[in-house]
């Protein structure tokens, strides 16, 4: 009955990080990091060249200059004019709200033919934001909106944070094994 329950809070908590690490529209499959946008895919990939080589698609590790790239997977998004904003996460219900004051980066809308978008900017402080990337028809008939938040200078802050849970959730499954095979054997003899 323990090993049920240690197995079942095993899985809830996998799930419970999953979630916790989800990134709007933004994930990593087979080692790309991908981006859903309407029923097509970009990839995403982030450098920050002063600081390192390593790149990483979802949080940023620190505040400073930052590239982004991004690659439409189908033709459809090259034919699209596709537009990027980056916007400082306030609490707002609606990205739409205070739009113009809480954008951090703008590249308006224009036709990528290569299918790649790269932008750099210097992010002055860390904190969240929210990426938008939109493609629109030229008609304006289709019309798709990926939105994914993320962070840039909290990686370490959400890093101890699950270190944390996972050493107590080990301290607690170490706790209820050596109650089983010490503490329930010396009663029962």
């Amino acid at each position: 009955m323990k090993m049920r329950f240690l197995v079942a809070m095993t899985l809830a908590t996998v799930g419970w990080v999953a979630q916790a690490h989800a990134h709007g529209d933004v994930g990593s499959n087979q080692g790309q990091c991908l981006m859903k946008i309407g029923p097509d895919t970009m990839s995403f990939t982030g450098y920050q060249p002063l600081k390192s080589r390593e790149q990483f698609c979802d949080d940023i590790p620190d505040a400073g200059p930052t590239i982004i790239t991004l690659d439409a997977q189908q033709d459809e998004l090259r034919d699209m004019n596709l537009e990027m904003r980056v916007l400082r996460d306030v609490g707002q219900k609606d990205d739409n709200e205070n739009l113009e004051a809480n954008t951090e980066y703008f590249s308006p809308p224009k036709k990528y033919k290569t299918g790649t978008l790269t932008f750099d900017h210097n992010f002055q402080k860390e904190g969240k934001y929210i990426g938008l990337v939109k493609a629109r028809s030229d008609d304006g008939t289709k019309e798709y909106v990926a939105r994914f938040p993320f962070s840039v200078g909290l990686t370490a802050t959400k890093d101890i944070t699950i270190a944390v849970f996972f050493a107590a959730l080990a301290a607690v499954g170490f706790g209820l094994w050596y109650k089983a095979q010490f503490v329930d054997k010396k009663k029962a003899s």
